[in-house]
């Protein structure tokens, strides 16, 4: 009993100490987030990048080599809620970048939000993250830290600002392609800060749209990508061919949206970085001992990747130049916040395909469908088995909504017409995967594909049948890349930890996107977000040094 008793009381005591003896607390966890950024870019490109940039995270952080987004659809709004919430669509409920609204019988966007106005420019829809149900990390380091955490999200997208940037962020910040200003709305902010409003004032964005975006490099930095001329890209607004130099201030157009050539291009990307670099200025961010967040989302590759592909030199170029933004970043960190103040984690919200047509003619397996020929054809089909009447209300994100209040009246049960739609998607053409939302609710596989339409599925926001086309099919045998699918080309994604509490590294192990959160909420001592389902990653989090890589 004795013993017992002075066991208790050396543990009590040694508490307070074990807890001090772990890994380095950050004063600013920066979250980066590339948007379109397959795993294999690091490696394919990691030659002809600098040494300032990627490979100073790769040379003096942790990586995890098999990181999976583990839901579908793999695209912008639920790839950002997942990594800041640490859970998956079922859960944070942000099932698409839009979806359809029964109780509105309309489509919604992920951050449309009407109780609130936009900051910073005339017009416009309100954004928030009002329709993310889960918290996010920020939103977990304001509530411990008693609103002393400062939280910070900049993109050139709303949704991949204002998801990140969670409920109590003291500011989200997105590009405004009509007027070239970033903007915010009254969810954060009754007005633009002063620091904001004097970048805008600079006005950047006119200065980046004169640029003429040339190769980088010479022709031996773009040996990995297909040749310049091909067929495999679409051409850019005002040029006759998909093929270098791109005279900005040549493709800007007349009418609205003025900047969208600076988006499509990678001086996207340098206008962030400096909206970055002026935040740490112009902030307190990362300077007390109360750790803060800044989640910065580099949108440029995505639209670059949906013209050109993944394989195009423009691709290629793209990120040799995005390698010295993030040089840039790592510099101005080390000067505001200081050499082992900060800690990075660096992923992507989605990876991409490859181009359809590219496959097709170098005989990979591949296949386009149509969005017209499938919902006519199961409109037909369910009028031959149930008779004349609208039994589909809409089709969105490969989810078939039917028309319940038409199926209540005919006194038909749900899962038999839910069954009839199924049965007739199974007997079509480039069809992988089909499945009812009952049954997706109660199946207990663990199949592939079922697991990650599981993972999407939101009931509210869900539609009726959810399908996936095979491996290399899309919706149009065309050009430039797309995503949204649940194969590895577009679930794998890179993972770089980097700075304060990090022990350089590299993993082989499967870790999902939703274990992100956790682990930046294990680095800053936060609470887990309220519906996190990921796991901290022990590898990142261990004082061991780990297997080394390539200098």
């Amino acid at each position: 009993m004795i013993r017992t008793i002075l066991l208790s009381a050396l543990l009590l005591s040694s508490a307070p100490a074990v807890l001090g003896q772990g890994t380095k607390k950050p004063k600013l966890l920066v979250g980066i987030m590339v948007d379109q950024m397959r795993a294999d870019y690091l490696p394919r490109f990691y030659d002809q990048m600098g040494n300032d940039g990627f490979k100073r995270l790769l040379r003096e952080g942790f990586q995890c080599r098999n990181t999976h987004y583990n839901y579908v659809p793999t695209v912008t709004g639920p790839g950002h809620s997942s990594v800041y919430t640490g859970t998956t669509p079922r859960y944070h409920g942000v099932v698409g970048n839009s979806w359809y609204d029964r109780r509105l019988r309309r489509d919604v966007y992920c951050t449309d939000d009407s109780t609130v106005q936009l900051v910073g420019t005339p017009k416009g829809m309100g954004v928030s993250a009002r329709n993310q149900v889960s918290t996010t990390l920020g939103d977990e380091m304001k509530m411990v830290s008693n609103g002393r955490s400062k939280v910070l999200a900049i993109s050139l997208k709303d949704r991949a600002s204002a998801l990140p940037a969670g409920h109590m962020a003291d500011g989200a910040f997105w590009f405004d392609i009509n007027t070239g200003d970033f903007i915010s709305s009254t969810y954060y902010m009754p007005a633009l800060p002063k620091w904001v409003a004097d970048f805008n004032a600079q006005k950047k964005a006119d200065y980046y749209r004169q640029q003429t975006w040339t190769p980088l490099r010479g022709p031996e930095a773009y040996l990995n990508s297909v040749a310049d001329s091909n067929s495999f890209e679409r051409i850019f607004k005002g040029k006759t061919s998909a093929t270098f130099p791109y005279d900005l201030s040549k493709l800007a157009p007349e009418n609205p949206p003025a900047y969208e050539a600076v988006n499509i291009s990678p001086f996207g990307n340098n206008l962030l970085t400096d909206l970055a670099l002026a935040a740490l200025t112009n902030t307190d961010l990362g300077r007390d001992d109360v750790p803060d967040l800044l989640a910065i989302s580099y949108s440029s590759p995505d639209p670059v990747g949906h013209t050109f592909g993944p394989l195009s030199k423009e691709e290629n170029d793209v990120y040799l130049r995005l390698d010295l933004e993030i040089a840039r970043l790592l510099q101005a960190l080390d000067k505001t916040v200081g050499k082992g103040n900060y800690t990075i984690f660096l992923t992507a919200d989605h990876g991409a395909s490859e181009v359809p047509k590219y496959l097709a003619q170098h005989h990979a397996p591949s296949g386009a469908q149509s969005h017209a020929t499938l919902n006519k054809g199961a409109a037909d089909y369910l009028t031959e088995q149930l008779g004349a009447g609208q039994w589909i209300e809409t089709e969105r994100n490969n989810m078939y909504y039917l028309n319940r209040p038409l199926i209540a009246s005919r006194k038909l049960e749900l899962a038999r017409v839910q069954n009839l739609l199924a049965d007739y998607l199974r007997s079509q053409p480039g069809i992988a995967q089909v499945n009812t939302t009952s049954q997706l609710l109660t199946s207990s596989t663990g199949a592939f594909l079922e697991t990650k339409l599981q993972n999407g599925l939101y009931y509210q926001r869900f539609g009726d049948v959810r399908f996936e086309l095979e491996p290399g099919w899309t919706w149009e045998m065309g050009v430039g890349a797309t995503h949204g699918s649940g194969y590895l080309y577009d679930s794998h994604v890179p993972l770089l930890w980097f700075g304060a509490g990090v022990t350089p590294g590299i993993s082989y192990q499967y870790h999902s996107i939703t274990d992100i959160a956790p682990t930046g909420a294990m680095l800053v001592e936060s609470k887990l977000p309220s519906a996190c389902t990921g796991q901290p990653i022990a590898e990142v989090l261990s004082t061991t040094p780990t297997k080394s890589r390539r200098k």
